[in-house]
């Protein structure tokens, strides 16, 4: 079956919910009926090949400016890493008079509307676009939109930019992630012309989540919808209860405090630094007091008394990326990711656990699909506890998925189904949009594990693999540095490794059993470690 065919049988097979293409036709045809061809008959043939040669001399023009991953023996991936670029690029929105959006953004691909926590993850991908797409001014539509007291609406329409929902609701809140992809997007660049300007606007959009979703009891609350997990078996989507206090809402606070921290210090401002430092030290004691079930070895879910609610979901991880975790907590939340029971099924990781009565072999959106965000998650909050090899393992056996599917449809997916190589049983085509995070994101820094730290002058590379890997065209500092190692038979054997710069760097390289750092001078070296 040829691709687009079964593109079409994954369509139908859930339940007709796709629209293909609509909105950019749409687009398409209020463009043309402003355009002086409008007034004119033309040969509509000639006019669509023309259109496809724009369409290719952009992408083209795109595939330049991006960085140019290195891996010889994976051209199934790099081929996947271009069709994010070319469906991003069409996906790409601007801002009209009437929602006061900024010029252009990264959309959430999703509909008529743009999503907090779909956003940043978006941001997390689009920030390798080097300047060729939007990418961090897409949360300016979210600041931009900010209430008098601080409220930002998770989810505000395209259409006049007016709030999805009130701030009465239980689902007006989304995941607070600003403050780590305005951090993460500092590291990348070494920008920080932004910090002093959203800072305030953080401080105030956390001020109003702590005085408007916590509980006398300090935990915060939301609803299946707010939290994203729409129809998880540990909520109801429009309803605050069941449960009572939500474990990803409080480890997510604590990671956006951990990160305001870290914003404050680089703003100067000592006053936020100290308030979001005690947010933190106070939701890092809260959460481990009360949430943290040593029996289970896992976070749990608060009833209205206190009690575990026991339901196994992904939200039991958000405490590993904000960093709350003790070396014995984080080697029983690796065990539940390793266990084939659980969440080490065919295509890691499900959002609900496989031995729950609820558990869905094909998905079923969060009763066991595979979700770019959730799993970007995980990689993240391994990475920061130091388990990088299964870090990675965890992104390889995603990307292969990823892959066989994009094999067989020639594009991505919302979710993706955990038991069998194929789409969730509720999944959208051409997510680009979020999904985009594992063939671009994590292809780089967990595939073939480089990062930047442009203001600390460092290149990070988690080198854990034996294949021929690196990059090329990867902007540092805005200039273009090309790092690559050669094959080897093991991972013990010396590494051979290539670089091109004009600017100076640090190179720290983690093997996997110990760290070695080399300072990089400008231009073209080849040595081995």
């Amino acid at each position: 079956m040829e691709n687009k065919k079964k593109v079409e049988y994954y369509s139908r097979k859930n339940q007709g919910i796709m629209n293909f293409n609509r909105r950019t036709v749409l687009k398409a045809i209020f463009l043309i009926s402003l355009s002086p061809l409008a007034l004119f008959k033309f040969n509509k043939k000639v006019a669509a090949q023309d259109t496809e040669v724009l369409k290719k001399s952009k992408l083209n023009s795109l595939l330049k400016t991006v960085p140019e991953p290195i891996i010889p023996s994976r051209p199934d991936l790099i081929a996947m890493y271009q069709k994010c670029w070319q469906i991003g690029l069409s996906k790409t929105e601007r801002g009209t008079p009437e929602n006061g959006f900024v010029e252009q953004y990264v959309d959430a691909a999703f509909d008529r509307r743009i999503f907090q926590w779909d956003t940043c993850f978006s941001v997390a991908w689009a920030k390798y676009s080097q300047g060729a797409l939007p990418n961090i001014v897409s949360l300016d539509n979210f600041y931009r939109k900010q209430h008098a007291d601080g409220a930002i609406a998770g989810v505000i329409r395209k259409s006049d930019g007016t709030d999805d929902q009130g701030t009465e609701t239980s689902w007006f809140t989304r995941n607070n992630l600003f403050s780590w992809m305005e951090y993460e997007y500092y590291c990348h660049t070494g920008d920080s012309s932004r910090i002093p300007k959203i800072l305030p606007i953080l401080k105030k959009y956390s001020n109003w989540v702590r005085q408007n979703r916590r509980h006398p009891n300090g935990h915060y609350w939301w609803s299946g919808w707010g939290s994203g997990m729409d129809n998880s078996p540990r909520s109801i989507a429009n309803k605050p209860y069941p449960p009572h206090s939500w474990i990803d809402y409080d480890a997510i606070e604590a990671m956006s405090a951990y990160y305001m921290v870290k914003l404050a210090r680089i703003a100067g401002d000592k006053e936020i630094e100290k308030e979001f430092q005690d947010l933190y030290n106070e939701l890092e004691q809260l959460i481990n007091s009360s949430m943290w079930c040593e029996e289970d070895g896992i976070y749990w879910d608060l009833d209205k008394d206190g009690s575990f609610l026991k339901v196994k979901t992904v939200a039991s991880f958000w405490p590993l990326w904000a960093r709350i975790t003790n070396k014995h907590q984080v080697e029983k939340l690796v065990s539940h990711l390793n266990d084939p029971s659980s969440f080490n099924r065919l295509h890691r990781v499900p959002t609900l656990s496989g031995d729950h009565p609820k558990y869905v072999k094909t998905g079923h959106y969060w009763l066991g699909s595979i979700w770019a965000p959730t799993n970007h998650m995980i990689v993240k909050g391994l990475a920061a506890n130091n388990r990088h090899q299964l870090s990675r393992e965890i992104v390889c056996n995603h990307l292969n998925n990823m892959s066989a599917v994009f094999k067989e449809t020639g594009t991505v997916w919302e979710n993706y189904a955990p038991e069998f190589v194929e789409p969730g049983n509720l999944a959208k085509p051409d997510f680009v949009g979020w999904s985009a995070v594992g063939p671009i994101t994590q292809l780089i820094e967990n595939y073939i594990g480089i990062t930047l730290d442009v203001p600390a002058n460092t290149v990070y590379w988690n080198l854990l693999s034996t294949e021929k890997l690196g990059v090329r065209n990867l902007l540092f500092d805005n200039e273009p540095i090309e790092i690559f190692c050669n094959q080897r038979e093991s991972l013990n054997d010396p590494i051979e490794i290539t670089t091109q710069t004009s600017l100076p760097f640090i190179l720290i390289i983690n093997n996997g059993e110990k760290t070695v750092t080399k300072s990089i001078e400008a231009g073209k070296h080849k040595f081995t470690l």
